[in-house]
Protein backbone atom coordinates (compact mmCIF):
# COMPACT_ATOMS: atom_id res chain seq x y z
CA UNK A 1 0.00 0.00 0.00
CA UNK A 2 1.28 3.08 -1.41
CA UNK A 3 2.59 5.25 1.66
CA UNK A 4 0.12 8.10 2.36
CA UNK A 5 1.13 11.69 1.58
CA UNK A 6 1.19 14.30 4.30
CA UNK A 7 1.24 17.91 3.39
CA UNK A 8 2.99 20.05 3.57
CA UNK A 9 5.17 17.70 1.25
CA UNK A 10 7.61 17.66 -1.43
CA UNK A 11 7.97 14.84 -3.47
CA UNK A 12 10.71 13.61 -6.25
CA UNK A 13 9.97 11.54 -8.82
CA UNK A 14 12.97 9.07 -9.66
CA UNK A 15 11.94 8.15 -13.32
CA UNK A 16 11.75 11.50 -14.08
CA UNK A 17 14.85 12.10 -12.49
CA UNK A 18 16.50 9.80 -14.56
CA UNK A 19 14.71 10.88 -17.48
CA UNK A 20 16.19 14.42 -17.19
CA UNK A 21 19.90 12.88 -16.76
CA UNK A 22 19.96 10.66 -19.20
CA UNK A 23 18.38 13.37 -21.61
CA UNK A 24 21.57 15.30 -21.10
CA UNK A 25 24.01 12.33 -20.87
CA UNK A 26 22.38 10.87 -24.43
CA UNK A 27 22.89 13.93 -25.52
CA UNK A 28 26.71 14.79 -24.98
CA UNK A 29 27.19 10.98 -25.92
CA UNK A 30 26.38 12.24 -29.54
CA UNK A 31 27.92 15.71 -29.95
CA UNK A 32 31.01 15.41 -27.48
CA UNK A 33 31.75 12.10 -26.24
CA UNK A 34 34.88 13.25 -24.06
CA UNK A 35 32.42 14.60 -21.50
CA UNK A 36 31.18 14.74 -17.80
CA UNK A 37 27.74 15.93 -16.93
CA UNK A 38 27.96 17.32 -13.59
CA UNK A 39 24.89 18.47 -11.16
CA UNK A 40 24.79 21.83 -9.67
CA UNK A 41 24.06 21.49 -6.04
CA UNK A 42 23.32 24.59 -5.39
CA UNK A 43 20.17 24.34 -7.07
CA UNK A 44 18.45 21.60 -4.40
CA UNK A 45 21.26 20.22 -2.16
CA UNK A 46 18.54 17.45 -0.70
CA UNK A 47 20.78 14.94 0.43
CA UNK A 48 19.30 12.01 -1.08
CA UNK A 49 19.15 14.21 -4.27
CA UNK A 50 22.55 15.13 -4.01
CA UNK A 51 23.88 10.99 -2.92
CA UNK A 52 21.43 9.77 -5.75
CA UNK A 53 23.48 12.05 -8.52
CA UNK A 54 26.72 10.08 -7.14
CA UNK A 55 25.02 6.63 -7.39
CA UNK A 56 23.98 7.42 -10.99
CA UNK A 57 27.35 8.62 -12.01
CA UNK A 58 26.43 12.55 -11.93
CA UNK A 59 29.25 14.49 -9.90
CA UNK A 60 28.98 17.11 -7.80
CA UNK A 61 29.57 20.88 -9.07
CA UNK A 62 30.08 22.75 -5.26
CA UNK A 63 30.43 26.37 -4.88
CA UNK A 64 31.40 26.40 -0.97
CA UNK A 65 33.07 24.33 1.65
CA UNK A 66 29.73 22.90 3.26
CA UNK A 67 28.83 21.77 -0.79
CA UNK A 68 32.23 19.81 -0.57
CA UNK A 69 31.47 18.46 2.45
CA UNK A 70 28.01 17.66 1.81
CA UNK A 71 29.08 15.41 -1.51
CA UNK A 72 31.75 13.76 0.25
CA UNK A 73 29.21 12.60 3.39
CA UNK A 74 26.76 11.80 0.48
CA UNK A 75 29.26 9.54 -1.51
CA UNK A 76 30.91 11.50 -4.13
CA UNK A 77 34.61 10.62 -4.80
CA UNK A 78 36.77 13.80 -4.44
CA UNK A 79 38.61 13.79 -6.97
CA UNK A 80 35.16 13.71 -9.61
CA UNK A 81 34.08 17.06 -7.79
CA UNK A 82 34.16 20.30 -9.87
CA UNK A 83 34.83 22.95 -7.36
CA UNK A 84 33.97 26.60 -8.29
CA UNK A 85 32.64 29.44 -7.03
CA UNK A 86 33.94 32.87 -5.44
CA UNK A 87 33.66 32.16 -1.41
CA UNK A 88 36.41 29.16 -1.62
CA UNK A 89 38.39 29.21 1.21
CA UNK A 90 42.07 28.14 1.70
CA UNK A 91 41.43 24.61 2.95
CA UNK A 92 38.63 23.70 0.57
CA UNK A 93 41.42 24.86 -2.34
CA UNK A 94 44.01 22.41 -0.47
CA UNK A 95 41.67 19.89 -0.49
CA UNK A 96 40.69 19.70 -3.93
CA UNK A 97 44.05 19.83 -5.41
CA UNK A 98 45.14 17.14 -3.04
CA UNK A 99 42.31 15.21 -4.24
CA UNK A 100 43.27 16.00 -7.98
CA UNK A 101 39.58 17.76 -8.78
CA UNK A 102 38.59 20.21 -11.18
CA UNK A 103 39.24 23.65 -9.59
CA UNK A 104 38.09 26.70 -11.72
CA UNK A 105 39.86 30.15 -10.00
CA UNK A 106 37.23 33.28 -9.41
CA UNK A 107 38.89 36.00 -7.75
CA UNK A 108 42.18 37.45 -7.24
CA UNK A 109 42.70 35.94 -3.79
CA UNK A 110 42.54 32.22 -5.02
CA UNK A 111 45.07 32.93 -7.77
CA UNK A 112 46.99 34.28 -5.06
CA UNK A 113 46.79 31.20 -3.22
CA UNK A 114 47.41 28.79 -5.72
CA UNK A 115 50.38 30.78 -6.86
CA UNK A 116 51.69 30.70 -3.08
CA UNK A 117 50.89 26.69 -3.29
CA UNK A 118 52.78 26.02 -6.05
CA UNK A 119 55.38 27.65 -4.76
CA UNK A 120 55.60 25.56 -1.64
CA UNK A 121 55.80 22.91 -3.57
CA UNK A 122 52.30 21.25 -3.24
CA UNK A 123 50.25 19.12 -5.60
CA UNK A 124 48.91 21.70 -8.16
CA UNK A 125 47.73 19.59 -11.57
CA UNK A 126 46.53 22.09 -13.12
CA UNK A 127 44.02 25.17 -12.74
CA UNK A 128 40.69 26.53 -14.51
CA UNK A 129 39.76 30.34 -14.90
CA UNK A 130 36.13 31.48 -14.51
CA UNK A 131 35.54 33.79 -17.45
CA UNK A 132 34.38 37.43 -17.24
CA UNK A 133 32.82 38.96 -20.48
CA UNK A 134 30.20 40.82 -22.42
CA UNK A 135 27.77 38.91 -22.29
CA UNK A 136 25.12 41.24 -23.32
CA UNK A 137 27.00 42.48 -26.31
CA UNK A 138 26.52 39.07 -27.96
CA UNK A 139 22.67 38.02 -26.77
CA UNK A 140 21.45 41.00 -25.10
CA UNK A 141 18.78 40.89 -22.28
CA UNK A 142 19.27 36.91 -22.56
CA UNK A 143 21.09 37.01 -18.92
CA UNK A 144 20.21 38.11 -15.60
CA UNK A 145 23.29 40.62 -15.12
CA UNK A 146 22.40 42.28 -18.52
CA UNK A 147 24.03 45.39 -19.67
CA UNK A 148 25.69 45.81 -15.97
CA UNK A 149 27.87 42.80 -16.79
CA UNK A 150 28.48 39.51 -14.73
CA UNK A 151 29.77 39.46 -11.46
CA UNK A 152 32.14 36.41 -11.53
CA UNK A 153 35.63 35.36 -12.76
CA UNK A 154 38.29 37.37 -14.85
CA UNK A 155 37.11 40.25 -17.25
CA UNK A 156 38.65 39.36 -20.99
CA UNK A 157 38.45 43.44 -21.58
CA UNK A 158 40.85 45.22 -20.16
CA UNK A 159 43.66 43.09 -19.20
CA UNK A 160 42.22 40.81 -15.90
CA UNK A 161 42.38 37.28 -17.82
CA UNK A 162 46.00 38.14 -19.45
CA UNK A 163 47.65 39.23 -16.42
CA UNK A 164 45.64 36.18 -14.65
CA UNK A 165 46.95 33.78 -17.30
CA UNK A 166 50.59 35.53 -17.51
CA UNK A 167 51.07 35.08 -13.61
CA UNK A 168 49.83 31.39 -13.36
CA UNK A 169 52.66 30.84 -16.32
CA UNK A 170 55.21 32.83 -14.13
CA UNK A 171 54.80 30.55 -11.05
CA UNK A 172 54.89 27.43 -13.19
CA UNK A 173 51.01 26.97 -12.96
CA UNK A 174 49.28 24.96 -16.54
CA UNK A 175 46.09 26.57 -16.98
CA UNK A 176 44.06 23.45 -17.54
CA UNK A 177 40.63 24.79 -18.41
CA UNK A 178 38.63 27.70 -19.15
CA UNK A 179 34.91 28.08 -17.25
CA UNK A 180 32.21 30.57 -18.73
CA UNK A 181 29.13 29.87 -16.95
CA UNK A 182 25.91 32.75 -17.43
CA UNK A 183 22.43 32.82 -15.80
CA UNK A 184 20.61 32.34 -18.86
CA UNK A 185 17.13 34.27 -18.29
CA UNK A 186 16.07 33.08 -21.67
CA UNK A 187 17.95 29.69 -22.27
CA UNK A 188 18.54 30.30 -25.59
CA UNK A 189 21.73 29.21 -27.76
CA UNK A 190 22.58 32.72 -27.84
CA UNK A 191 24.34 32.67 -24.69
CA UNK A 192 26.28 29.42 -25.32
CA UNK A 193 27.67 30.65 -28.94
CA UNK A 194 29.12 33.56 -27.34
CA UNK A 195 30.71 31.80 -24.51
CA UNK A 196 31.88 28.75 -26.92
CA UNK A 197 33.47 31.89 -29.58
CA UNK A 198 34.59 33.56 -26.37
CA UNK A 199 36.72 30.63 -25.03
CA UNK A 200 37.99 29.64 -28.91
CA UNK A 201 39.39 33.26 -28.63
CA UNK A 202 41.10 33.25 -25.27
CA UNK A 203 42.66 29.04 -26.63
CA UNK A 204 43.84 31.06 -29.55
CA UNK A 205 45.33 34.32 -28.19
CA UNK A 206 47.10 32.23 -25.37
CA UNK A 207 48.09 29.18 -26.89
CA UNK A 208 46.29 27.21 -24.42
CA UNK A 209 45.93 22.93 -24.38
CA UNK A 210 42.77 22.45 -22.21
CA UNK A 211 42.18 19.29 -20.37
CA UNK A 212 38.35 20.76 -19.78
CA UNK A 213 36.18 23.60 -20.96
CA UNK A 214 33.27 24.06 -18.57
CA UNK A 215 30.41 25.80 -20.21
CA UNK A 216 28.30 26.00 -16.59
CA UNK A 217 24.39 25.46 -16.63
CA UNK A 218 21.34 27.34 -17.07
CA UNK A 219 20.29 25.16 -19.75
CA UNK A 220 16.59 24.34 -20.01
CA UNK A 221 15.63 20.86 -19.18
CA UNK A 222 12.01 19.49 -20.36
CA UNK A 223 9.78 19.18 -23.08
CA UNK A 224 8.70 22.38 -25.05
CA UNK A 225 8.70 23.81 -28.31
CA UNK A 226 9.67 27.01 -27.00
CA UNK A 227 13.41 26.28 -25.89
CA UNK A 228 16.38 24.10 -27.10
CA UNK A 229 17.15 20.68 -26.53
CA UNK A 230 20.08 19.19 -24.77
CA UNK A 231 21.03 18.03 -28.47
CA UNK A 232 20.82 21.38 -29.52
CA UNK A 233 22.85 22.92 -26.99
CA UNK A 234 26.05 20.38 -27.09
CA UNK A 235 25.72 20.95 -31.01
CA UNK A 236 25.35 25.22 -30.46
CA UNK A 237 28.85 24.79 -28.24
CA UNK A 238 31.01 22.62 -30.82
CA UNK A 239 29.96 24.20 -33.45
CA UNK A 240 30.65 27.66 -31.80
CA UNK A 241 34.29 26.39 -30.35
CA UNK A 242 35.05 25.34 -33.40
CA UNK A 243 39.17 24.49 -34.24
CA UNK A 244 40.06 25.89 -31.14
CA UNK A 245 40.17 23.11 -29.37
CA UNK A 246 40.53 19.12 -30.19
CA UNK A 247 36.85 17.17 -28.08
CA UNK A 248 39.11 14.29 -28.35
CA UNK A 249 41.46 16.34 -26.01
CA UNK A 250 39.31 18.48 -24.33
CA UNK A 251 36.37 17.52 -21.90
CA UNK A 252 33.71 19.34 -22.03
CA UNK A 253 32.01 19.78 -18.39
CA UNK A 254 28.24 20.55 -18.53
CA UNK A 255 27.01 21.55 -15.06
CA UNK A 256 22.84 21.67 -14.75
CA UNK A 257 21.11 22.42 -12.25
CA UNK A 258 17.36 23.44 -12.59
CA UNK A 259 17.44 21.22 -16.19
CA UNK A 260 18.13 18.09 -13.95
CA UNK A 261 15.55 18.42 -11.12
CA UNK A 262 13.21 21.46 -11.96
CA UNK A 263 10.79 18.77 -13.59
CA UNK A 264 11.04 15.75 -10.92
CA UNK A 265 9.60 17.64 -8.43
CA UNK A 266 6.14 18.70 -6.96
CA UNK A 267 5.40 20.17 -3.89
CA UNK A 268 1.44 18.78 -1.97
CA UNK A 269 -0.33 21.19 0.32
CA UNK A 270 -3.59 21.08 2.07
CA UNK A 271 -6.68 23.35 1.81
CA UNK A 272 -6.95 24.37 5.77
CA UNK A 273 -9.49 27.15 5.34
CA UNK A 274 -11.64 29.29 2.83
CA UNK A 275 -13.46 32.35 3.49
CA UNK A 276 -14.98 35.03 1.49
CA UNK A 277 -13.46 38.61 1.02
CA UNK A 278 -15.24 41.54 -1.20
CA UNK A 279 -15.38 39.60 -4.41
CA UNK A 280 -13.45 36.66 -3.76
CA UNK A 281 -12.29 33.96 -1.84
CA UNK A 282 -9.25 33.68 0.35
CA UNK A 283 -7.86 29.86 0.12
CA UNK A 284 -5.54 29.39 3.18
CA UNK A 285 -3.07 26.70 2.39
CA UNK A 286 -0.21 24.59 4.55
CA UNK A 287 2.17 25.44 1.68
CA UNK A 288 3.34 29.56 0.95
CA UNK A 289 4.73 31.20 -1.68
CA UNK A 290 7.68 31.36 0.62
CA UNK A 291 8.28 27.17 -0.79
CA UNK A 292 7.65 27.96 -4.28
CA UNK A 293 8.35 31.56 -5.19
CA UNK A 294 11.51 32.99 -3.55
CA UNK A 295 12.17 35.49 -5.53
CA UNK A 296 8.11 36.53 -4.57
CA UNK A 297 7.89 37.21 -8.82
CA UNK A 298 5.57 34.55 -9.94
CA UNK A 299 1.94 34.41 -9.92
CA UNK A 300 1.03 31.18 -11.91
CA UNK A 301 2.09 27.68 -11.51
CA UNK A 302 1.76 24.27 -13.33
CA UNK A 303 -0.92 22.66 -11.08
CA UNK A 304 -3.66 20.00 -9.73
CA UNK A 305 -6.28 20.45 -7.58
CA UNK A 306 -7.88 17.24 -5.96
CA UNK A 307 -11.20 18.36 -4.81
CA UNK A 308 -14.80 17.28 -5.30
CA UNK A 309 -16.06 20.37 -4.85
CA UNK A 310 -18.82 22.36 -7.10
CA UNK A 311 -17.69 24.08 -10.44
CA UNK A 312 -17.25 27.81 -8.37
CA UNK A 313 -17.49 31.27 -10.48
CA UNK A 314 -16.31 33.09 -7.98
CA UNK A 315 -12.48 33.63 -7.69
CA UNK A 316 -10.51 32.08 -5.70
CA UNK A 317 -6.77 33.55 -4.15
CA UNK A 318 -4.90 30.56 -3.55
CA UNK A 319 -2.77 31.59 -0.19
CA UNK A 320 -0.13 30.67 2.11
CA UNK A 321 0.04 29.65 5.66
CA UNK A 322 2.62 32.87 6.57
CA UNK A 323 1.39 35.82 8.02
CA UNK A 324 2.64 37.65 4.83
CA UNK A 325 -0.06 39.79 3.28
CA UNK A 326 1.69 39.23 -0.23
CA UNK A 327 1.60 35.52 0.88
CA UNK A 328 -0.58 34.78 -2.41
CA UNK A 329 0.19 32.51 -4.98
CA UNK A 330 -2.32 32.32 -8.18
CA UNK A 331 -6.08 32.97 -8.82
CA UNK A 332 -8.38 30.03 -9.52
CA UNK A 333 -11.24 30.73 -11.37
CA UNK A 334 -14.08 28.28 -12.70
CA UNK A 335 -12.29 26.14 -10.22
CA UNK A 336 -13.82 23.65 -7.95
CA UNK A 337 -14.92 25.34 -4.49
CA UNK A 338 -12.00 24.36 -2.32
CA UNK A 339 -12.80 23.57 1.39
CA UNK A 340 -10.76 22.15 4.26
CA UNK A 341 -8.77 19.15 3.32
CA UNK A 342 -8.96 19.17 -0.31
CA UNK A 343 -5.24 19.46 -2.51
CA UNK A 344 -3.04 21.72 -4.53
CA UNK A 345 0.24 19.90 -6.10
CA UNK A 346 2.40 22.21 -7.75
CA UNK A 347 4.34 20.82 -10.82
CA UNK A 348 8.17 21.09 -11.58
CA UNK A 349 9.21 22.80 -8.26
CA UNK A 350 12.65 21.34 -7.87
CA UNK A 351 15.06 23.91 -9.22
CA UNK A 352 15.80 26.68 -5.97
CA UNK A 353 12.94 26.32 -4.25
CA UNK A 354 14.05 24.11 -1.20
CA UNK A 355 17.48 25.74 -0.91
CA UNK A 356 15.81 29.13 -0.58
CA UNK A 357 13.29 28.05 2.02
CA UNK A 358 13.40 30.03 5.07
CA UNK A 359 12.55 28.82 8.86
CA UNK A 360 9.52 31.53 8.92
CA UNK A 361 6.85 30.47 11.11
CA UNK A 362 6.64 26.67 10.01
CA UNK A 363 10.03 25.21 9.38
CA UNK A 364 11.05 22.91 6.37
CA UNK A 365 8.60 20.49 4.59
CA UNK A 366 9.17 16.69 4.96
CA UNK A 367 10.11 15.57 1.34
CA UNK A 368 9.40 11.89 -0.11
CA UNK A 369 10.98 10.08 -3.24
CA UNK A 370 8.85 7.74 -5.40
CA UNK A 371 11.02 5.11 -6.34
CA UNK A 372 11.41 3.12 -9.68
CA UNK A 373 8.93 0.24 -8.15
CA UNK A 374 6.31 2.99 -7.27
CA UNK A 375 6.95 3.31 -3.26
CA UNK A 376 6.82 6.36 -1.59
CA UNK A 377 9.64 6.82 0.90
CA UNK A 378 10.17 9.65 3.41
CA UNK A 379 13.81 11.07 2.83
CA UNK A 380 13.71 14.40 4.92
CA UNK A 381 11.77 14.43 8.00
CA UNK A 382 9.34 17.74 8.59
CA UNK A 383 11.38 19.36 10.69
CA UNK A 384 10.25 20.55 14.36
CA UNK A 385 11.22 22.50 17.21
CA UNK A 386 13.83 19.48 18.08
CA UNK A 387 15.95 19.81 14.51
CA UNK A 388 15.62 23.63 14.46
CA UNK A 389 16.84 23.78 18.30
CA UNK A 390 20.03 21.07 17.06
CA UNK A 391 23.15 22.58 17.57
CA UNK A 392 21.49 25.76 19.49
CA UNK A 393 22.32 26.73 23.04
CA UNK A 394 20.52 29.68 24.80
Amino acid sequence: MDTPIETPAFVVDEDLLLTQVRSFRDALARGWPNSTLTYSVKTNSLPWLVAWMGRNGVPAEIVSAEEWELALRTGHRPADIVVNGPVKTPDLLAAAFDAGAVVNLDSRRELRWVIERAGRGERVDGVGLRVNWDVDRDAPDHTASGAAGLRFGFHVDGGDLDSAVEELRAAGVRIAGLHLHVTSLTRALDTYVSAGRTAAGIVTRHALELDWLDMGGGFFGGDSDRFPTPDEYVTAIREAVGGAVEPERTRLILEPGAALVAVPFDLHTSVVDSKPVQDHLIVVTDGSRTNLDPFLRKSAYEHTVISDGAPCATPQVISGFTCLDNDRLMTLTDAPRLGEGDRIVYHKVGSYTMTFNPLFIQYLPRVYARLHDGSLVEVRKRWGVDEYLAGNTW
